[in-house]
C-alpha cells in the first residue's frame, strides 16, 4: 500500500466513523478535515466533492459489514445458513444501530442529490446476494429448504423488509405512541421468523 493509499483510506475511515457518530448533513469536508489533520484542500486532492466522499465510506462500510454475513461453516446445512444470514441483520441492530441510521441517512442524500455514480456501491451490495444464493443453493441439495418458484423475488423481498424495518427501528425518534411500546428487537426477530417460515422443508 502506497502512502496515498494509506492517507486516502485513513480520510473515508474518519469521515466514516463522523457520519456514523453524527449525520451526513451535519458533517462539512471540513470537519473531517480537522479530525484527519489534514488541509481540506488536501481532502479535495481526493475527492472531487462531499458526494464521492460519502459514496466511498458507504462501500466501505458494506465491505466492512458483508464480513458479519460469512457462512463459511461447513458443520451447517443450508438452512441453518440462512437462519443465520437473516439473523446477522439483527445482530447488527443490537451491536451497530447507528449503521443503519447511516443507511437511512445515505438513502435520502442520494435522492435528494441525484447521486448517480453508485456503481461500487451497488457491487458491494450485490455481493450479500452471491452469499444467500449459495446457502440456498445448499439447502436445496441437503433438503432442509423447499423450493420456490423465484428465488430472485424472494431474496429481494426478505432483505429489503428487514432492511427497511432495521432502518426504521433504529430511528429513535417517535412519531406516533404505538413506537414506544413495542420491543424493536423483538419486531424484527419475527419478522426473520415469518421470512425463514417461508423456505424452510
Amino acid at each position: 500500500m502506497t502512502m496515498k493509499d494509506a492517507k486516502l483510506n485513513y480520510v473515508i475511515e474518519t469521515a466514516a466513523s463522523l457520519f456514523l457518530s453524527r449525520s451526513i448533513s451535519s458533517v462539512t469536508v471540513k470537519d473531517i478535515a480537522k479530525e484527519c489533520g489534514l488541509g481540506e484542500a488536501t481532502v479535495y486532492r481526493y475527492f472531487s466533492s462531499k458526494s464521492e466522499l460519502i459514496v466511498a465510506c458507504a462501500v466501505y462500510m458494506g465491505n466492512k459489514v458483508k464480513k458479519l454475513f460469512t457462512l463459511d461453516d461447513s458443520k451447517n446445512g443450508g438452512y441453518e445458513k440462512i437462519e443465520r444470514f437473516f439473523e446477522t441483520y439483527l445482530h447488527i441492530f443490537k451491536t451497530r444501530p447507528e449503521l443503519y441510521r447511516f443507511l437511512n441517512d445515505f438513502d435520502a442524500f442520494c435522492v435528494a442529490e441525484n447521486v448517480v455514480n453508485l456503481k461500487e456501491y451497488e457491487e458491494s451490495i450485490d455481493s450479500f446476494k452471491s452469499v444467500f444464493m449459495e446457502a440456498f443453493s445448499e439447502g436445496l441439495s441437503d433438503k432442509s429448504i423447499k423450493p420456490t418458484d423465484d428465488i430472485e423475488t424472494f431474496y429481494f423481498t426478505a432483505t429489503h423488509s428487514l432492511l427497511s424495518l432495521c432502518k426504521k427501528l433504529s430511528d429513535n425518534s417517535a412519531v406516533i405512541s404505538q413506537d414506544k411500546l413495542n420491543n424493536k428487537e423483538k419486531e424484527i426477530k419475527r419478522l426473520i421468523d415469518i421470512i425463514l417460515y417461508y423456505i424452510k422443508a
